[in-house]
């Protein structure tokens, strides 16, 4: 049981022959609850960051209004309270649109983490750079490695509490470029024992 349908890309053909080949995508989430049954979508979205990885430039940033009443608006992690969604006329389905437009099967997401924004949005989709588990994680060969600590290893940059996707999308595709810059031979990640940014 979900509040929307799931979506998966078309094939490539010239109807998105000057999309961008390699994007980069970050979600927030918001837990919401179905006022019929009262189940509950841990992954509701409410807010989508999608950016062009060849010119940087951000092709979507908007606020997302969940289809069901939010039970959980989790803004001590992503900032995002009830009045900033109050007025949002952006939903799931607006996003599903946008993704469906700009990608095709081939199109390659970056992103960390993924399979927690695939889905949120709801999509299907095979063609993904994750920099959650590209980088090894030291003495711990099985392990994810967070954002933050990614960010910190990699780039030297402190990620601040409270998540923002565009910031979040950036980061991503920075540690990514430096992974393929060095042909994945890169250096192990040291978890921080309590690591309270990104999965």
């Amino acid at each position: 049981l979900t509040a929307s349908a799931w979506i998966e890309a078309k094939p490539y053909g010239e109807w998105c022959a000057k999309n961008p080949q390699v994007i980069a995508m970050d979600c927030e989430m918001c837990e919401t609850a179905d006022p019929v049954s009262g189940f509950k979508d841990s992954r509701a979205l409410c807010r989508i960051s999608v950016v062009d990885v060849t010119t940087n430039e951000v092709l979507l940033d908007t606020l997302v209004k969940p289809a069901w009443p939010v039970s959980d608006y989790r803004t001590w992690v992503n900032g995002i309270g009830a009045e900033n969604l109050e007025n949002v006329q952006f939903t799931l389905r607006h996003a599903q649109a946008f993704m469906l437009k700009l990608c095709s099967e081939e199109t390659v997401i970056m992103g960390h983490a993924l399979q927690n924004d695939l889905a949120a949005i709801r999509m299907i989709h095979h063609s993904v750079a994750d920099s959650a588990y590209l980088f090894p994680v030291k003495d711990q060969p099985n392990a994810s490695i967070s954002l933050k600590d990614l960010t910190k290893s990699v780039l030297g940059v402190d990620m601040p509490k409270t998540h923002d996707s565009v910031n979040d999308t950036r980061m991503s595709m920075e540690c990514l470029k430096h992974w393929l810059k060095h042909d994945g031979k890169v250096d192990s990640i040291v978890r921080e024992e309590k690591a309270t940014y990104g999965l």
